[in-house]
């Protein structure tokens, strides 16, 4: 049976737990045929025997429906409890799981009505974020390593929360700082669901007017929010000028220097970073070297100067 008609979601393998009843049915794709097959059945155990199965035929992709992404997510936040203090454990592991939790999570923010429940589930995953970084001093590596280098707007919001979340274990903030740039990253892109999918899925570079209608995303961002009942002002400023630029050239406000929150200043330098290196329909993806070259010698003019010395400083360190 095909169900190339079906949205799906892609998932890892390697979270998936030996003896656990999914709910849910898990697809793979069939290289052979071009269609998605089933892997584990609904209220199937996965069992060693399946994972022999993707080892012995090259498995690498499984995907679940869209629908079935809350009872995923649901198995997901349980298994991580189980693991997360435990010492023999791999921090690498950890970190893979929380980076799938919150594309799960940023996805479903996407994909469907927005809600406080949701903005709460990103929080829960953000503050297991920043417990790791602040008692496992290789947790920084170990995140960056799983940013996605596709680019989607929810794997780019996941990267961005990482980057941010990491510089500021380098900056040495203090939790409560570290959770709201991680909340930041996380939601900085919230008012894209605002703009044409058509427009945000564009397989190439925007028009003129195109990108003019991007453009207002930071203010609907900040509608999003406060219709949600956010008021986190730090919160608020960041997700609505993140695109604004120490010179003035940015957007919706033309901001300058100490006029932009400084949060947001951060936001703008790793938004920028990780744009630059993930792939687009158009253009492949940078390397951390060319990335940072860049931004240092044709950017640093927009950027603030003193937290982009850090963060050239902190990604030379994590490399």
């Amino acid at each position: 049976m095909s169900f190339k008609k079906v949205k799906l979601f892609h998932i890892l393998i390697k979270i998936l737990e030996i003896g656990h009843f999914y709910k849910y049915p898990i697809y793979y794709k069939s290289n052979d045929e071009d269609i998605y097959k089933i892997l584990i059945k609904s209220n199937d155990q996965y069992t060693t025997e399946i994972k022999n199965i993707i080892k012995n035929n090259n498995i690498t992709d499984i995907y679940i429906k869209i629908e079935d992404c809350e009872e995923y997510e649901f198995d997901t936040k349980n298994y991580l409890e189980k693991i997360i203090d435990k010492d023999d454990v791999k921090i690498e592991y950890k970190t893979e799981i929380l980076h799938e939790m919150a594309a799960n999570v940023i996805n479903d923010l996407f994909e469907s009505n927005l809600s406080k429940q949701k903005i709460d589930q990103a929080n829960d995953i953000i503050r297991d974020s920043v417990n790791l970084l602040l008692t496992d001093p290789t947790a920084t590596k170990a995140m960056l390593k799983v940013t996605s280098y596709d680019y989607y707007t929810y794997t780019h919001c996941v990267n961005v929360s990482t980057y941010a979340l990491g510089f500021g274990a380098y900056l040495e903030l203090n939790k409560k700082q570290m959770m709201l740039l991680g909340m930041a990253g996380i939601l900085h892109d919230v008012g894209k669901k605002r703009i044409p999918h058509k427009i945000i899925n564009k397989n190439g570079k925007l028009t003129d007017e195109e990108f003019n209608i991007i453009k207002s995303h930071p203010k609907h961002g900040v509608d999003i929010l406060k219709e949600l009942g956010e008021t986190d002002k730090h919160l608020i400023a960041i997700v609505g000028q993140h695109h604004e630029k120490v010179d003035g050239s940015g957007y919706p406000n033309g901001l300058k220097k100490e006029q932009i929150n400084p949060y947001a200043q951060v936001m703008a330098i790793v938004d920028i970073f990780d744009a630059l290196t993930t792939k687009r329909s158009y253009k492949a993806a940078m390397s951390t070297f060319e990335a940072i070259n860049i931004m240092k010698n044709q950017m640093s003019h927009e950027l603030n100067e003193n937290f982009l010395n850090k963060f050239i400083a902190f990604m030379s360190k994590e490399s």
